[in-house]
C-alpha cells in the first residue's frame, strides 16, 4: 500500500514539474517578446537606434568641408555618448582619409617621439584647423561678402549669404546683420531697416517673409479675381437687330407704300 501511494506521489510530482517547466518556458518567451518591443508611449532608447557614421575628412583645404566634419563628429559623440577625450580623438582620427590621414600619421609619430601632444578633442580641432583651414580664407570670404548683392530672388541671396558665413567665425552679430541688409535691393533693405532686426537669423526670417509677400502680390497681378472678370462678362449687351427684324421692317415699309398708292 505504501508503495502504491509512493508511486502516485511520484506521478503527481512529475506532472507538477512538467507544468512548472511549461510555465517557465512561456514566461521566458513573453519576456523576450517584450524586450524586443518598443515601450508604448516612450521614446526608443538611443542604444537601439542605428546612428549613421560621420563622413571621413579627406584633407581638402576648404573651410566648409572641415567645419562640417567637426560638426558631424560632435553630433556623433553626443548620439553615441562618447565622453572621454581619448575615445573622441580615436574616433575622429579613424575618420580621416587621403591627405588628412597622411598628416595624422606624421603627427602620430611626433607624439610617440615626444615632440607634440594631441590628447584631447579640442587640441585635435586646433591642429586640424591650423593645417587644413586656408590662412586667407576669412579675408577672401569677407571680400565676397562685401561684393555679394541681391540680384535674383531673396531666397537665393539668403542661401548664398549663409554659405559664406560658414567660413567666418569671429564676426560680431551686428556686423553680420549689417552686411546682410546692405546687400539687399533698395526696397527690401528699407523694409528690413524698418523692422530693426538685431540677429542674423531674424534677418533671414524677415527676408523670407518679404519673398512670400512679393510672390503673392505678383500672383494677384497675373491672376485677377474671378469676380471682376465675371462682372465684365455679365454686362448687359446692347440689343442687335436681327435679320428677321430687318425683313419685318422691309415688309412694313412695303405695306405702307402700297397703302399710300391705294389712297391716291
Amino acid at each position: 500500500m505504501i508503495n502504491g501511494i509512493s508511486e502516485d506521489f511520484r506521478a503527481t510530482l512529475d506532472v507538477v514539474r512538467n507544468e512548472i517547466a511549461n510555465v517557465n518556458a512561456r514566461l521566458s518567451l513573453t519576456m523576450r517578446a517584450m524586450a524586443n518591443q518598443a515601450p508604448v508611449g516612450r521614446a526608443i532608447p538611443v542604444s537601439r537606434v542605428k546612428i549613421p557614421k560621420p563622413k571621413p575628412f579627406c584633407g581638402a583645404r576648404d573651410g566648409k568641408s572641415l567645419e562640417n566634419y567637426i560638426f558631424d563628429l560632435e553630433q556623433y559623440f553626443r548620439a553615441t555618448n562618447t565622453v572621454t577625450e581619448e575615445a573622441k580623438v580615436m574616433l575622429a582620427t579613424m575618420h580621416l582619409s587621403e591627405d588628412a590621414k597622411l598628416w595624422w600619421r606624421s603627427r602620430f609619430v611626433d607624439m610617440q617621439e615626444g615632440r607634440c601632444t594631441i590628447d584631447t578633442w579640442d587640441a585635435l580641432k586646433r591642429e586640424l584647423r591650423s593645417q587644413f583651414f586656408p590662412e586667407n580664407v576669412e579675408i577672401l570670404v569677407r571680400r565676397k561678402l562685401r561684393e555679394l548683392k541681391h540680384t535674383g530672388s531673396i531666397r537665393e541671396y539668403v542661401k548664398q549669404f549663409a554659405g559664406l558665413m560658414l567660413d567666418i567665425r569671429d564676426m560680431s552679430e551686428k556686423d553680420k546683420v549689417f552686411y546682410f541688409i546692405e546687400g539687399l535691393k533698395p526696397w527690401a533693405k528699407t523694409k528690413l531697416y524698418e523692422q530693426r532686426v538685431q540677429e542674423l537669423t531674424s534677418a533671414y526670417a524677415a527676408a523670407e517673409r518679404l519673398f512670400d509677400l512679393s510672390n503673392n502680390s505678383q500672383h494677384a497681378r497675373r491672376h485677377p479675381s474671378s469676380s471682376s472678370g465675371g462682372s465684365r462678362n455679365n454686362r448687359p449687351s446692347s440689343p442687335k437687330t436681327t435679320g428677321g427684324d430687318r425683313r419685318f421692317n422691309g415688309d412694313r415699309r412695303s405695306h405702307q407704300s402700297n397703302t399710300g398708292n391705294s389712297l391716291r
